[in-house]
């Protein structure tokens, strides 16, 4: 039986896949459990068990000799893949998997680097092309996007060398030798939407435009080429319909009425659907199967993986060749690609209980382990710096007596919104332009986002009152009259909005513990009570807060919770009043949020899903998480 939750994440994450994963290297072990609530083993494609219950967190797979197990703190370590494996390298904040001899890790408290299977640095990634680095996607076919402090996009290949300079503001990963990005001159119509406006371009591996297109020429497009070809979606009378180009950007498949969606493309052959099932097609557009599955994908060399409906709410999965014939008697509750691994070898659930391995045949290993469990997790798909200069990061705030980022305390509302609006941050819609005070006449604080020493925080100003307020004439109305009498009443006319004359109270600061100020919030907490503390004394202090009375009758308190390092600065009444007790021996939570940056399908959102299943997903269990991180 299979959860419809489990089918439509797979199927949402093979619709972007490729049909060839071994470029990336072969997996050689994957992580597995003989029983529900046992240690972690691992076991070779072939079914040799190399070590069982030792692990109790869950591996990633082995690539080139080498895993990471994620520590009880958050931070990854480093494996050899032997009977008795063990740790190599250093200790890691953030990883990738090992792809041709070569991982992405970020050390804890260091920028991003690359290393080899030893763990020794071939290439600290801590500046590219003069730029501060944020971060780096994991590398697909040799090459690996990565992101600057400022947001733009550039493309390393495997030694670090920069392939493609960070020009851009959106990259989408390697495909076929091509990324699909947005030139970072387009950032401002792409903040606001203006799709007409906007181009795509197509880049080679050695940096030189292969073709550009406008974004408003298709309704979407998927995210990588493959095989030359790359899906294209247009509208046909109001319908979205799909086709294909090639990497000229000239029309292969022309869109059509019967073709709703396409998944992979391997070769001139390519999985589609049709509105009620999916099949497979070629180029020439003759149909190689029938649209009947509830999803069909490629697996390259006369396979496909073939998901049928049982009922309205199970499924099953079975291997077809391009005459739609059966490769072996068996059905299965879930089922990979063989190119997911090695390309010899797949992983298949024959029951809600078990899992078993097949080769491409269908045979399935013999002398297998019981396997309840299996993990198909790589690693982190973006790996972050983990490097934040805590001295640069309070000095970054200009934190003087007068104020706080050059803003001062006599800091007039007006110019206040000003400064919102230069941030964009301000809100705005087509009645009201970013900063108009009609904005205002509901909050006493304005906010903006600050990015002291590279990282983001968000600073707010704290006003003693409403900042704006709406102004009124009166005009008086004449209900009706009786000799000489006459009755009235005055109606407020709305003649526009005035800043209210409100002082200044404090500025507040904010950092949560997303990205690389994970782990560092009681760092920082200490570093800001070192600066204030410079400014005057100590009035009550703890492990988790401290409030400090500045030398010229300012107060400051800094407090830390569980994601969030708050810091307030100001005038903020009796210092003595201040609670601090509640924070107390607090501990920063230690789980990381996911990061995920600059993908072209997310840069316009307003399309609705049209690929043949519900991809509003609840319940996804283990495995089908994993599944869908390997792709």
């Amino acid at each position: 039986m299979r959860q419809i939750s489990y089918v439509f994440a797979v199927l949402t994450a093979l619709l972007f896949a490729s049909c060839s994963k071994t470029d990336n290297g072969k997996v050689e072990f994957i992580p597995f459990q003989e029983t529900a609530d046992g240690q972690w083993g691992m076991i070779s494609l072939d079914g040799k068990v190399l070590f069982s219950e030792e692990f109790k967190n869950k591996p990633t797979v082995v690539r080139d000799g080498r895993f990471f197990v994620q520590t009880a703190e958050g931070g990854w370590e480093m494996f050899d893949a032997t009977e008795k494996p063990q740790k190599v390298g250093a200790d890691y904040a953030h990883v990738s998997g090992f792809r041709n001899g070569v991982a992405l890790v970020a050390e804890k408290g260091k920028p991003v680097s690359i290393i080899d299977t030893d763990g020794k640095t071939k290439k600290v990634l801590d500046k590219i092309e003069g730029k501060e680095v944020d971060g780096v996607r994991t590398f697909e076919k040799g090459y690996a996007v990565f992101m600057t402090v400022d947001s733009l996009f550039g493309v390393i290949d495997q030694i670090g060398d920069c392939v493609i300079k960070p020009e851009y503001c959106v990259m989408n990963n390697c495909g076929d030798g091509k990324f699909l990005a947005v030139n970072s001159k387009y950032r401002n119509d792409l903040k606001k939407g203006k799709k007409a406006k906007v181009k795509f371009t197509v880049l080679t591996t050695s940096g030189s435009t292969a073709f550009e297109f406008n974004a408003d020429k298709y309704e979407d497009v998927r995210q990588m080429f493959s095989d030359g070809l790359l899906p294209i979606c247009v509208k046909k009378d109001g319908k979205e319909t799909w086709g294909i180009i090639n990497d000229k950007g000239e029309e292969v498949v022309k869109p059509s009425l019967k073709i709703k969606n396409i998944g992979n493309i391997c070769g001139d052959k390519f999985t589609y659907y049709n509105g009620e099932g999916w099949g497979l097609m070629n180029t020439k557009g003759e149909t190689l199967i029938r649209a009947k599955y509830e999803f069909l994908y490629y697996d390259g060399d006369n396979m496909l993986v073939a998901i049928v409906k049982k009922d309205s709410d199970t499924f099953e999965s079975k291997y077809v060749n391009e005459k739609d014939e059966q490769i072996g008697d068996e059905t299965y509750v879930s089922a990979t690609p063989f190119t997911m691994f090695d390309g010899e070898h797949a992983i298949v659930k024959p029951n809600d209980k078990i899992y078993s391995i097949i080769t491409r045949d269908a045979s399935v290993i013999a002398g297998l382990p019981d396997i309840v469990n299996i993990s198909t997790y790589e690693g982190e798909d973006y790996i972050e710096s983990d490097f934040v200069d805590l001295k640069k990061l309070v000095e970054d705030c200009k934190i003087t007596k007068d104020g706080m980022f050059g803003f001062s305390f006599n800091l007039k509302v007006a110019d206040a919104i000003k400064a919102q609006v230069k941030a964009g941050n301000a809100p705005s819609n087509e009645s009201h332009k970013a900063g108009d005070p009609y904005w205002y006449d509901y909050t006493d604080e304005i906010w903006m986002v600050q990015k002291p020493a590279s990282t983001s925080s968000i600073f707010e100003m704290h006003y003693s009152g409403k900042l704006t307020k709406e102004t009124f004439r009166t005009k008086r109305i004449i209900d009706y009259t009786i000799g000489d009498w006459y009755w009235y009443h005055d109606k407020k006319i709305p003649t526009g909005y005035v800043y209210n004359s409100v002082s200044l109270n404090y500025f507040q600061l904010q950092f949560s513990n997303d990205g690389r100020m994970h782990g560092k919030l009681r760092d920082v907490l200490n570093t800001f009570v070192g600066k204030f503390k410079s400014m005057g004394k100590i009035v009550k202090q703890n492990n988790g807060a401290a409030v400090i009375s500045t030398n010229d009758g300012k107060t400051a308190f800094m407090y830390m919770e569980k994601k969030k390092v708050v810091i307030m600065y100001g005038n903020l009444g009796d210092a003595n009043k201040l609670v601090i007790d509640k924070y107390k021996d607090v501990v920063e939570d230690g789980e990381n949020a996911d990061i995920s940056y600059g993908y072209l399908n997310s840069l316009f959102p307003d399309r609705k899903n049209n690929g043949g299943g519900n991809y509003d997903t609840e319940e996804v269990d283990t495995v089908a998480v994993d599944t869908v991180a390997a792709y």
